[in-house]
């Protein structure tokens, strides 16, 4: 198909072509203008309608006592927030002041142990101190107890002496408790030793006395003088320097004082001439030592075979003395 254009139609387009653009450049430059009425509207307000004046009253009361309710209320509410506060203050200050007194305290027990601590301690330290000189000084007081107790020893003693067996319970010339003086001596060689006595006994005769035929008579006292010597042993008691000791032997004795001749004369037994007569002894005692210096206390059992000699009733005396003493 073909499409025919003529010059008049290709013209008439080109005219209105340029018609158009003069048009649409002024349209782009210059807005259309607004134009405004010159004529005034008249605007009136509608006034508010009244109510009736006691409906109208009643509500103005009614919402001032609303508000001022609503005002109390929001006072009292927040006085009572700061009477709450406050006391949440304080609560917080006084616990505040208990945890602070709390770990004072804690401060002062922890202080009070530390310084029991040290004081046990240091306690603890001067008995050990204490003990170990204790024991220092017990062991240097037990070598000097033992040497002390070792060597050569001489003693001064005294004290009763008790008759025994006849010659205490015999119906006629028999005899009283009388007195004793021993001087010990002798050597220790630890647990044993040598030990030696001399010593004279005195006995009290009775009432009961009679010569050599039946008559009563005047009673004498009886002397015995003796020297003894035997063995020692030492018992130590604990680790003192005292000691638990036993003797024994056996002596030679003399017994003086006796009449010799019929009542009437005055005739007694001397030391020079009285015979000589063999005994035995055992006993024991107990030595406290004070360094050099002892005391001691001691009993002996001493039988003498007297063989009855003239003017003398018995053939065996028994007799036990019990002295006590200082020793160097």
């Amino acid at each position: 198909m073909r499409i025919r254009f003529s010059s008049c139609t290709v013209g008439l387009g080109i005219a209105l072509l340029l018609a158009a653009v003069p048009t649409a450049r002024a349209q782009q430059q210059d807005p259309p203008r607004r134009t405004s009425s010159t004529r005034r509207i008249r605007v009136t307000k509608d006034g508010p309608t009244r109510p009736a004046p006691v409906a109208t009253q009643r509500v103005n009361q009614d919402s001032i006592v609303s508000a001022e309710r609503a005002r109390q209320d929001s006072i009292a509410a927040a006085e009572r927030a700061r009477q709450d506060s406050m006391a949440a203050a304080e609560r917080a200050r006084q616990d505040q002041v208990r945890q602070a007194q709390s770990r004072n305290d804690s401060i002062t027990i922890a202080e009070r142990h530390r310084q029991d601590s040290i004081a046990a301690a240091d306690q603890a330290r001067q008995d050990s101190i204490a003990h170990a000189q204790d024991s220092r000084r017990s062991s240097n007081a037990l070598r000097m107890a033992r040497r002390y107790n070792s060597g050569f020893y001489i003693a001064v003693a005294g004290g009763q002496t008790m008759p025994m067996g006849d010659i205490k319970q015999a119906t006629t010339n028999s005899y009283n408790m009388g007195w004793n003086v021993t001087v010990p001596f002798g050597w220790d060689f630890g647990p044993l030793g040598l030990r030696f006595d001399l010593a004279m006994d005195n006995l009290m005769g009775k009432t009961n006395a009679y010569d050599q035929l039946g008559n009563p008579t005047t009673p004498r006292n009886i002397a015995i003088y003796s020297g003894s010597g035997g063995l020692k042993l030492n018992l130590p008691i604990f680790r003192t320097a005292s000691r638990f000791y036993v003797i024994g032997g056996a002596g030679a004795h003399r017994i003086t004082g006796y009449a010799t001749s019929q009542a009437g004369s005055d005739s007694a037994q001397t030391i020079q001439n009285a015979k000589t007569d063999i005994g035995w002894y055992g006993g024991g005692g107990l030595n406290f030592r004070f360094g050099r210096t002892a005391m001691f206390i001691e009993s002996r059992y001493i039988n003498v075979n007297a063989k009855k000699p003239a003017g003398f009733a018995y053939d065996k005396v028994n007799y036990l003395p019990i002295i006590v003493g200082i020793g160097f």
